[in-house]
């Protein structure tokens, strides 16, 4: 994918993105390098996500295993017979996708050792290693050649990719690719507008560079002050981890408007947008340490089948489901 580099596409970001990247990065533009870093370490561990077994037992919040039992069900509603997934790790997903629905399946990551592991985890699964390939979804010339290489499918999903990614007009651009007209796109984000739930330095930014991005700096100024009382501005803590690798919240991990991306979907050829959302929070998540752990994670549970229009702003993640023209 080509995009501008450097102090100009810097600036060009939201002003809420450049705020918190200029907290988090230092001025240093996060490199893909990072990215790939950051997921190599995390790949012996990735498929715990998925394992029904730990819902309860691990500590964090198991999100991705909602947000796959959805992907699998609009795939079934969809009738598709063929799946392409970029960014798809150490390929627990993708495996699970054939397991439940019979589906010719391809896929492709950025990390080296998600790959090398999710080749081991096909074989394991009677399944064909080559199935799953190493590929930069930002390296144009590589991405064209994997599409030629497999031809269009039914569906095309991408979970967990765009926020590491510089150009989303590219990056849904080359998705496009991957699927036939008629066929379906699932597009995971970040979701900007859960800030106007979390009453903390993310909803500030929002506010102030997203929804006042065209009132005068006067005041916004006011705003400004009065919202760094009324908020928990030195929240959410940057998160850390314990690894020979950069954490979570020191790679490019966006947040996406949801209105905005779907614009973005549309420009590039898909029309019968729908949103699917997934990672609900009960309270705002500064508080959910008064309630009982067990108690707060069935209210989680319970609120994943809801389809109404509260996802958008109880969920942290949510995903664009459109169809190809």
């Amino acid at each position: 994918m080509s995009h501008p580099v450097g102090g100009d596409y810097f600036c060009a970001l939201p002003f809420w993105f450049r705020l918190d990247a200029q907290r988090i990065f230092r001025g240093r533009w996060p490199a893909v390098s990072d990215v790939r870093a950051h997921y190599d370490e995390s790949a012996s561990s990735y498929h715990e996500q998925y394992d029904p077994d730990l819902i309860w037992r691990n500590a964090e919040y198991p999100a991705n295993f909602f947000r796959l039992e959805k992907v699998i069900r609009i795939l079934e509603d969809r009738g598709v017979s063929s799946v392409y997934e970029l960014g798809a790790g150490e390929a627990s997903p993708i495996i699970r996708i054939r397991e439940r629905l019979g589906v010719d399946i391809r896929a492709s990551d950025l990390s080296p050792e998600m790959v090398r592991l999710g080749k081991e985890n096909l074989a394991r699964h009677g399944m064909d290693p080559e199935w799953l390939t190493l590929l930069d979804v930002e390296d144009d010339a590589a991405l064209g050649a994997e599409a030629a290489r497999v031809g269009p499918s039914d569906a095309v999903i991408a979970l967990g990719v765009i926020p590491h990614v510089r150009d989303d007009d590219a990056f849904v651009a080359a998705m496009a690719q991957f699927v036939r007209p008629g066929g379906s796109l699932i597009l995971q984000f970040r979701n900007a507008m859960f800030s106007m739930f979390t009453f903390n330095r993310l909803t500030k930014e929002f506010i102030l560079g997203e929804i006042m991005a065209s009132v005068p700096k006067t005041f916004r100024d006011a705003v400004e002050e009065d919202l760094d009382v009324r908020l928990a501005v030195d929240k959410p803590p940057k998160r850390e981890w314990d690894k020979d690798a950069p954490a979570y919240d020191e790679i490019l991990a966006r947040f996406h408007n949801p209105f905005e991306l779907a614009d973005v979907v549309r420009r590039h050829g898909f029309d019968s947008i729908e949103y699917g959302w997934y990672n609900f929070h009960p309270t705002y998540p500064m508080i959910a340490g008064r309630f009982d752990a067990k108690e707060y994670r069935e209210a989680q549970i319970a609120l994943e089948s809801d389809d109404s229009w509260r996802g958008m702003f109880l969920c942290s993640a949510g995903m664009i489901i459109a169809r190809k023209l």
